[in-house]
């Protein structure tokens, strides 16, 4: 003891080498208690500067690591969010993805990626998830059954479906605006002065391909019942490249084929064509018009030229990120929404 009973900062002392650093030695350095250790590191504003400042040089000295994951045990919630997501080999899911990590990182806290390319994996994922006391989660594919969703709300856990039908009770939804899309696809198409229109999305669809076809057909509705225009649905086995280029080829070599396509994603209307132009001879937009949706990055090289609809990966990734950080600051967040990404009709030399 020093004077006046103080415990003296021991500058001297030194930890062997081969044993793992704790808060008790970090305090018997330097000269506080352990639970003023515990203090300074969680930012404790009662802890004044100066003890602070010993306890930060100590624990850096010694090569104190915190136990992240005890540490959240402790406070029932840690400072990882939880993405759920699969379909990597997508360049636009890619791009959100990235802008999602940063986003989140951006706010204080660190992303837990969860891969449910397998839906059957979904329910056991997020329960995981709720083991590493998650703050919060968003979800970009799969659909959570209201079972799960209910083990969130039970532990004030925040979930924010991105693209998602919004069936989760609890759940706030962040979609692009779908249905603003499938208008502008039609009304580019039918200005490209097509009058065989179709839609091409992988068979059985997403929430999100579906919105935008069915947004597609009511736009053209008019014309169908007048005549002035015919529409074929078209599926293809794989919302993708290699998806797009094999229903290329079993769609466009028919007589009856569309002059004018709307596809479900840009990654589709790549395929779709380099089908049209490297195996059937066609000509683009004058034999075949296409439309995608997404902008990624390879819709604007001249290559393809595609004209889409974008929606902007990063502020879909701001604003999902928003709506989580609300939630996870407490109730005053308010009540959970739905929230919609405008769009917008990038015109290229595909219609």
């Amino acid at each position: 003891m020093g004077v006046g009973g103080k415990q003296q900062v021991n500058k001297d002392a030194t930890v062997p080498d081969n044993r793992v650093i704790t808060s008790a030695d970090v305090a018997r350095e330097a000269g506080v208690a352990r639970s003023t250790v515990s203090r300074c590191l969680s930012g404790d504003g009662r802890i004044s500067e100066e003890t602070r400042q010993r306890v930060l040089e100590t624990a850096e000295r010694l090569g104190y690591q915190i136990n992240q994951i005890a540490r959240s045990m402790n406070r029932r919630k840690s400072d990882l969010v939880g993405l759920v997501t699969s379909g990597l080999e997508d360049p636009f899911r890619v791009q959100f993805l990235h802008h999602l990590i940063s986003a989140i990182q951006k706010i204080g806290y660190r992303p837990l990626v969860i891969d449910v390319s397998e839906p059957e994996h979904m329910s056991r994922s997020m329960l995981h998830l709720l083991q590493y006391q998650v703050a919060g989660v968003v979800v970009t594919s799969g659909s959570p059954s209201p079972e799960i969703g209910q083990h969130f709300i039970r532990r004030n856990v925040p979930v924010v479906l991105v693209n998602r039908a919004g069936l989760l009770e609890g759940a706030d939804v962040v979609n692009c605006d779908n249905e603003a899309g499938g208008r502008l696809a039609a009304e580019a198409l039918l200005a490209a002065g097509k009058r065989h229109l179709g839609f091409l999305n992988m068979s059985g669809g997403t929430y999100s391909g579906n919105a935008r076809g069915e947004a597609f057909v009511a736009a053209i509705a008019p014309r169908l019942a007048s005549g002035e225009v015919r529409f074929t649905p078209l599926g293809c086995r794989s919302a993708d490249y290699d998806g797009g280029f094999q229903a290329g080829l079993e769609i466009l070599g028919r007589p009856d084929a569309p002059d004018g396509i709307f596809c479900g994603k840009d990654h589709i209307a790549l395929g779709l064509m380099d089908a049209a132009r490297f195996e059937l001879g066609l000509k683009i937009p004058q034999d075949l018009a296409v439309v995608g949706f997404d902008d990624i990055t390879a819709s604007s090289q001249r290559a393809y030229g595609l004209t889409t609809i974008r929606q902007c990966a990063e502020d879909l990734a701001e604003l999902t990120v928003s709506r989580l950080a609300r939630h996870i600051s407490g109730p005053e967040g308010g009540a959970m929404a739905r929230a919609v990404l405008p769009v917008e009709l990038i015109r290229r030399t595909s219609a």
